[in-house]
């Protein structure tokens, strides 16, 4: 049976599959399962040359939220291998169940955990996303877990601005800049700096990790590039209407909502520092969400310091 998924996921263009049993964990969320199929497609996107006007602010965004979502597509394709599993009982998950994803990647012996807290995939090192189908047959295989790469390299401790990552494969979510990005309500002021411009997520502890240098895009659902795109205009998302987050709030990133949106933009105008971002940023002091009028004006001040700074 593993064998003729592996060749199945391979043809539907899954990176990577294992099989581990269902633990405790598991059968606390679906009592009758006894086995997870853990699967893997990788996100990377190609790197497209940007040519837009250098002088306006931008934010960025992180490569699992440069273009297609990839919720639906991951999905998809592992529905399409359970089929594939005559008389079975299944569940397909895909970040909508409690389920310890990385650990069952670890135990299917697909992946291996890294110090910086990621997962990573022969051949599509750690830009993969994770999926899962849950089911009540007894699959067996003889993987065992793959152990670490990581040796004595700490290039991702080392270059994390927040110092975020506390042990191997430990991270402190109340300094993570990914974390913060994507928490609700308010930042506090020392953590604001860390987040620099982030509007969604952070690829430092990967894209310095020497695991990740040779890896090229391979999915070709996500090579194009679409909202939010890597470097959104702040100005834009700061001024964000209801109805423009209605049409994008299927994107990557809608999951946030628009407030958390404005509000990361507006840290970054003022992280950034940027003049242009000025009017924007005082529109929002008008607006009805006190959170939202904080950042504001804290990003105000810092741009209006700037300013005043190099004048003198």
């Amino acid at each position: 049976m593993i064998d003729l998924l592996r060749q199945k996921a391979a043809r539907t263009g899954l990176c990577g599959i294992g099989i581990a049993p269902a633990d405790d964990e598991v059968v606390r969320v679906f009592p009758w399962a006894k086995s997870v199929i853990c699967a893997a497609i990788s996100y990377l996107p190609p790197v497209h040359e940007d040519e837009r006007d250098k002088s306006i602010p931008r934010g960025f965004v992180a490569r699992v939220a440069q273009s297609t979502d990839y919720h639906a597509v991951l999905r998809g394709k592992l529905d399409r291998l359970a089929r594939n599993i005559p008389g079975a009982r299944f569940e397909v998950c895909v970040d909508t169940n409690p389920l310890p994803e990385r650990k069952l990647a670890a135990l299917s012996g697909m992946a291996w955990r890294g110090r910086n807290g990621c997962v990573f995939v022969e051949g599509c090192g750690s830009w993969v996303v994770l999926g899962e189908i849950v089911t009540d047959q007894d699959l067996k295989t003889d993987d065992e877990p793959l152990p670490s790469r990581c040796g004595d390299c700490t290039i991702c401790v080392d270059s994390c601005p927040a110092q975020a990552i506390t042990g191997y494969g430990i991270i402190d979510h109340t300094r993570c800049i990914s974390a913060l990005t994507q928490a609700s309500g308010a930042i506090d002021l020392c953590l604001r700096p860390l987040m620099h411009n982030n509007i969604y997520g952070c690829d430092i502890c990967q894209q310095v990790c020497p695991q990740n240098a040779d890896i090229r895009p391979q999915s070709p659902e996500f090579a194009a590039d679409m909202f939010p795109g890597q470097s959104p205009e702040l100005i834009h998302l700061i001024s964000m209407t209801a109805v423009e987050f209605k049409n994008i709030s299927s994107s990557s990133i809608g999951w946030i909502r628009r407030t958390r949106i404005r509000r990361n933009a507006a840290i970054a105008a003022g992280n950034l520092r940027n003049k242009k971002a000025l009017e924007a940023s005082a529109q929002m002091l008008n607006d009805d969400n006190a959170l939202l009028r904080d950042v504001a004006r804290w990003a105000i001040d810092k741009i209006n310091l700037d300013c005043r700074a190099g004048e003198g």
